[in-house]
């Protein structure tokens, strides 16, 4: 059962210097620290809501097939278009894998 999104966003920073560079990371490894120190409590929350319901569980299992299918389509229309723009290289590995 993976979580994703449970943590997301990014921040970009121009510093006009590498010593204001330095001041900026010491300060933002203090606050993200905890954060990943201390992993968000609702997501076995989450996975026991959804496994302890038949129908959302039906629905989280059809929603992986789904996903799978596509993910495992892409792969194969990349490497046909790989193909199709005169690549000679083996690109079997790309739809072999499994996986995200």
């Amino acid at each position: 059962f993976g979580l994703y999104g449970e943590r997301c966003g990014t921040l970009s920073v121009v510093c006009k210097d590498a010593a204001q560079k330095d001041t900026l990371m010491s300060q933002l490894r203090c606050i993200i620290r905890p954060m990943y120190s201390s992993p968000p409590k609702h997501g076995s929350s989450i996975v026991r809501t959804v496994l302890s319901d038949p129908k959302l569980t039906k629905q989280y299992y059809q929603e992986c097939s789904t996903m799978a299918y596509r993910i495992q389509t892409m792969r194969t229309r990349l490497v046909e278009a790989l193909k199709a723009a005169g690549s000679t290289h083996d690109w079997s590995h790309v739809t072999k894998q499994i996986g995200m």
